[in-house]
């Protein structure tokens, strides 16, 4: 007969067991064991395979600062606004106290490889979720649609920079997207909420630069290398100096503005 000593261990370790299986017993927390159970973030969310029709992607810009070197180097502060669908990630409000949403790490996702085709600092890789502030919750909705917004500090090399006015003058720059080994048979990349241009809202009177104009272009383009086709999402804008800040004259406007 086991002893008294031996019995409380075993109960102890029961009990142990028995918590560590059915965690919390929270709503949202039975909720999330229940859609991520057996849950795999390595793999591409479609449900037939390579008969599926391609992943709907979706890519927004929201731009809060810029500013321009005399390298032609862009260093661009931006929201990013990513969405997309994993069926997996799907379940019946009413099987879980009407939940409609959940908030998740985003280590814990599959998530798409958007990355900056024309990033100058590599660094830290060449993905548009920069892993220095890829840290923000993203949003999944019952449906399996999630959105992403987070915050990225990029650095790009504007190609065309003129000098003959340096530091004024209109000067041209393009932020280049697409996934980086997903081809568009994989996944469909467009453009956020149909906005075929950045979102300038958070662009505000602070900046040294303003925004003249700007356009969006999507391209579907053939490599040498593969045997589909790749979908770029190109944001071209031209930019010019406001003002320069000197040591001695402090603000000195752009003489070119009659404003």
């Amino acid at each position: 007969m086991a002893s008294p000593v031996v019995s409380f261990c075993l109960c102890l370790l029961f009990i142990s067991l028995v918590t560590l299986v059915s965690g919390d017993d929270s709503p949202l927390s039975q909720l999330r064991q229940s859609v991520f159970f057996g849950y795999d973030r390595n793999v591409i969310p479609q449900k037939d395979g390579t008969e599926s029709a391609p992943l709907g992607v979706s890519l927004g810009l929201a731009p809060s600062w810029m500013d321009l070197d005399s390298n032609g180097v862009l260093t661009a502060i931006l929201w990013l606004r990513l969405t997309w669908s994993d069926y997996r990630l799907s379940w019946d409000p009413e099987d879980h106290d009407n939940i409609t949403s959940l908030l998740i790490t985003p280590d814990e996702l599959w998530k798409p490889d958007v990355s900056l085709y024309n990033k100058q600092d590599l660094d830290h890789g060449i993905l548009a979720a920069d892993p220095r502030s890829a840290n923000t919750n993203a949003h999944i909705a019952s449906n399996g649609n999630i959105l992403w917004i987070l915050p990225v500090s990029h650095k790009v090399l504007c190609e065309g920079i003129t000098y003959s006015n340096w530091p004024w003058g209109t000067q041209t720059c393009n932020l280049s997207f697409g996934s980086w080994t997903h081809d568009s048979m994989s996944y469909d990349l467009q453009f956020y909420g149909g906005l075929d241009k950045m979102d300038l809202r958070q662009f505000g009177e602070h900046n040294q630069f303003k925004i003249l104009k700007q356009e969006g272009l999507r391209e579907v383009k053939k490599y040498d290398c593969c045997p589909n086709p790749y979908v770029n999402l190109n944001f071209f804008f031209s930019i010019k100096r406001k003002y320069v800040v000197d040591p001695d004259l402090g603000r000195v406007d752009n003489p070119e503005d009659t404003v």
